[in-house]
């Protein structure tokens, strides 16, 4: 996996992230300029793996999407 800035991510996660807040998977209270911790991606470039912040320190919500498929393929939570 590496690293990238989430301005390299072609994916608009907005309207999956709306659906998670819906679900209250994640808060309402949560700033959207804030949400996006880090983004990866994997060797072969088909996978993007997006950390979101949550209330919580040092727990996540990652978004893991199919650049081929251009979709997002569902969601995990990370406790580091």
């Amino acid at each position: 996996m590496k690293e990238i800035s989430s301005n390299d991510s072609f994916f608009n996660i907005w309207p999956y992230v709306s659906e998670l807040k819906a679900a209250k998977i994640l808060s309402k209270k949560i700033k959207e300029s804030e949400l996006v911790h880090k983004v990866y991606r994997n060797s072969t470039e088909d996978f993007e793996h997006i950390l979101l912040a949550t209330e919580k320190e040092n727990h996540f919500v990652e978004i893991v999407v199919d650049r081929n498929k251009k979709k997002a393929m569902g969601y995990l939570f990370l406790e580091l």
